[in-house]
């Protein structure tokens, strides 16, 4: 897996009626493929306490000029996050580069709670 997501318990609010929300970390490894590489949430779906995600937002923390757009999906393994550069092109095919790899990107995740 290319993408590693981190969800510590003490970053999950599952206080509302309706939403569970979560600050996690993303770290990358491997290769980067066009048109995003894949998130796969069900390896934090145990903090979540939830089987439908409905929004993400990722942000670089420590000033990478490059940014993440999540591209959503139904399932939770199914979700790719877009990797671009600063001047907004994506990110080629091939080894990620340095940039990606240092940076510090971290991701709130809003998922509807199971009633």
């Amino acid at each position: 897996m290319a993408i590693q997501i981190t969800v510590l318990p003490g970053n999950v609010d599952a206080s509302g009626n309706n939403f569970v929300y979560a600050i996690g970390t993303l770290a990358f490894s491997g290769s980067y493929t066009v048109g995003g590489d894949t998130l796969d949430f069900t390896t934090v779906d145990d903090k979540l306490s939830s089987s439908q995600i409905m929004q993400i937002f990722a942000d670089s923390q420590n000033g990478n000029s490059g940014y993440y757009i999540p591209v959503a999906s139904a399932t939770l393994s199914g979700w790719k996050l877009k990797a671009f550069t600063g001047g907004g092109t994506e990110l080629s095919a091939g080894a990620y580069p340095a940039s990606v790899t240092s940076d510090i990107v971290r991701i709130t995740i809003m998922a509807l709670k199971l009633q």
